[in-house]
């Protein structure tokens, strides 16, 4: 008996077909219906972790991710060779032919998961300090990406590399540019910012859509956070590639933001997230010193990572938009609020 029938053995089933879908995920055909069988990242050692996640996905997330189904022994996972495997119905992806219902629907999903886990209990203190100083770590950023540049000119025929970052470096000029106007805008650190249940690992790929429904997939690293980091990691992941729907993504993203009920303070720490040339120089860096990668897949490398430089910079804008006007806002509703001490 194999691997795999030995796992399904312990939930009593048997397979008809198995379908490797990735390095960790296997698909199940059975007479019970279709399943999905991983690997989870968690083990032995951690299986309280595991144990943890399961129980709020029975308790409170089964509007949103397919449930976790229990062996016969009424567990929520099986060891075998000391990693730790689950188990879940496979839910097929039937994506709407319009995106932007599809975007909708990712949008009531997060939305519901954070404003039914909200809770104003953490100090922005920290988070704040963090992000000040990655702004300042911006401004050596931009300096060591100037001495780079006039390494690229200096040479008599300029690499391919060269000439594309070359061409690049206005509009990543650009981003750091706006990164240090919405660092102004940071909240003092003695502010609370609220905090809810990340799903962690949010991507395209771990998102089914099912008939208008958005589940999601992997919860394994499921924590305690600022909401924004959750729609940060979606959004610079899905920036990467050339055809993501940004306008798409910002025009509905009053859904959200409405469901959710997010501050102003939330939206701008939001925007400074999405500018990310840290991730620009980073790469340069890597593909600069890389041996291994000839100039195309250095060029290729370089473009995905600029690509959330511009996409960060069009959502980052428009988020900085909505900020300036809720502010402005604010200062007429005071302005025209009667002074009841007088």
């Amino acid at each position: 008996m194999n691997q795999e029938n030995i796992l399904l053995e312990m939930y009593g089933l048997t397979p008809r077909q198995t379908e490797r879908i990735s390095r960790k995920v296997t698909r199940v055909y059975t007479d019970h219906g279709d399943f999905a069988m991983k690997q989870s990242r968690f083990t032995r050692s951690d299986l309280f972790n595991w144990d943890k996640i399961t129980q709020w996905l029975e308790t409170q997330g089964r509007n949103l991710a397919p449930p976790v189904i229990k062996t016969k022994k009424n567990h929520p996972y099986h060891i075998q060779r000391d990693y730790v495997y689950y188990l879940t119905p496979w839910v097929e992806h039937t994506k709407d032919k319009y995106p932007s219902h599809d975007i909708e629907s990712f949008y009531h999903s997060i939305g519901m998961l954070h404003k039914q886990t909200k809770k104003q209990v953490r100090s922005a203190g920290s988070f704040v300090t963090a992000l000040r100083e990655r702004n300042e770590a911006s401004t050596d950023i931009h300096g060591r990406l100037l001495d780079k540049l006039e390494f690229f000119e200096k040479q008599h025929y300029m690499s391919p590399l060269g000439l594309s970052v070359c061409s690049q470096y206005r509009q990543v000029h650009d981003a750091l540019e706006l990164l240090k106007d919405l660092s102004g805008e940071l909240p003092e650190k003695g502010d609370e910012i609220p905090i809810v249940v990340n799903h962690g690992n949010l991507k395209n790929s771990h998102i089914i859509q099912y008939h208008g429904h958005s589940y999601f997939l992997n919860w394994e690293r499921m924590y305690i956070g600022p909401a924004t980091v959750d729609l940060s990691r979606f959004f610079l992941n899905d920036f990467r590639y050339h055809d993501t729907p940004i306008q798409d993504y910002m025009k509905k993203f009053y859904i959200y933001e409405q469901l959710y009920g997010m501050s102003n303070q939330e939206r701008v720490i939001l925007a400074i997230q999405l500018v990310d040339p840290h991730h620009y120089w980073d790469k340069l860096e890597k593909v600069v010193s890389s041996r291994s990668l000839s100039e195309l897949e250095k060029v290729w490398a370089m473009e995905k990572s600029f690509r959330r430089v511009i996409f960060g910079r069009v959502a980052a804008e428009a988020l900085y938009s909505s900020y300036q006007a809720q502010q402005l806002q604010e200062e007429g509703d005071a302005k025209s609020t009667p002074d009841e001490t007088q």
